[in-house]
This record gives C-alpha cells, sequence and structure tokens, in this order.
C-alpha cells in the first residue's frame, strides 16, 4: 500500500525511538522504500550559535546521523533504509523532506507535553498533521 515512509526520530528518547521502528516493521516489506530522519533543532539561532566553537554543529550532526544508522540496523534487524540528519525546526523539516522524497506516509511519535508547553510551543505533530501533503500515522505511547 505504502511505498515511501518518513520515519522522524527523536533521538533524545530511547524508549519511544525502540517503540516507534517496532511498529514501523509492521507496515514495511521489501518494497517499501525507508527514511529514517532526525533533527537537531536550536542551533540555528545566531544567540544560540555564537555559544558553541566552529565545526561543533557539523560535529554534532554527523554524530546524530552514525547514532541514527546504528539504533535503524539494530531496530529493523539490517534491513535497508535512508537516513537523514537536519538542522532546523522539526515540524518544518519533516515536511520538507517528505515533499522531496515523495513519500506517501508519515510515521511519528506524539510527544507528551504538559498543557502549557503545548500553548507556548506547539506540537511538533500537530504541525507536521497540518502541514503534510501525505498520510501521517501518529502513535501514542
Amino acid at each position: 500500500m505504502f511505498k515511501k515512509i518518513l520515519v522522524p526520530l527523536d533521538l533524545q528518547d530511547g524508549k519511544t525511538v525502540e517503540q516507534t521502528l517496532q511498529t514501523v516493521k509492521e507496515y514495511i516489506d521489501e518494497s517499501v522504500e525507508l527514511h529514517l530522519m532526525t533533527i537537531l533543532s536550536g542551533y540555528q539561532m545566531p544567540m544560540v550559535a555564537s555559544y558553541f566553537p566552529k565545526g561543533a554543529v557539523e560535529k554534532a550532526l554527523e554524530a546524530m546521523r552514525k547514532e541514527l544508522q546504528t539504533i535503524g540496523a539494530k531496530a529493523l534487524d539490517n534491513r535497508g533504509f535512508e537516513v537523514d540528519v537536519r538542522e532546523g525546526k522539526a515540524h518544518k523539516e519533516i515536511v520538507r523532506r517528505a515533499k522531496e522524497i515523495g513519500a506517501d506516509l508519515i510515521i511519528m511519535s506524539a510527544q507528551k507535553h504538559g498543557t502549557v508547553e503545548k500553548v507556548m510551543l506547539g506540537s511538533v505533530t500537530a504541525k507536521v498533521t497540518e502541514r503534510a501533503k501525505c498520510s501521517v500515522l501518529v502513535l501514542k505511547g
């Protein structure tokens, strides 16, 4: 049914990453093109970036890429997948990547936030669901 699936993951939440990838295995077979991604957010703001030495963001992105590759290989039993690590606002980068690859499904976990956080920050999941041009499967923990 779905041919190109994008799976955005928050590497800071190991338990949710593991649960998400276990669910993803139920939706894929050898014909599915699978894309895993993660986002480094906050560093693009000049005030934040000024506190880090030159090259720190690139090192962080590479470390995240390696971690995502390792986690994906282990959880998906070495099944093939593409890895993408980006810097920016999570919802925008997820929607942008889905469009770039022509995804027909995004599978993502809903983050648990309190009411104040939802009002102040908004929900990445809600924004992706509103803005993505493809189906979005939201996993609740």
